[in-house]
């Protein structure tokens, strides 16, 4: 499984990437996380598993929390 991330740089988004990705190997330890694939868009928090965007923070105006997290890996 691969989950890419896209985050904004601009604003200092690292914090939250950092704590998503760990939030994410603690639930499934073989998933591969890729960072800013190419170049971020300003404000963006968008997370992509297998090229499909499951979570947008230009949509919910909010980081994903736990429970977002869990969501999904429910099959």
């Amino acid at each position: 499984m691969i989950i890419e991330i896209e985050y904004c740089v601009k604003w200092n988004y690292k914090p939250e990437f950092d704590r998503v990705s760990k939030t994410i190997k603690s639930i499934s330890p073989e998933t591969n996380i890729i960072g800013n694939k190419n170049s971020p868009r300003s404000g963006a928090f968008e997370v992509k598993l297998d090229d499909k965007t499951i979570y947008s923070k230009f949509s919910t105006n909010t980081f994903p929390n736990i429970e977002d997290i869990n969501s999904w890996f429910i099959w």
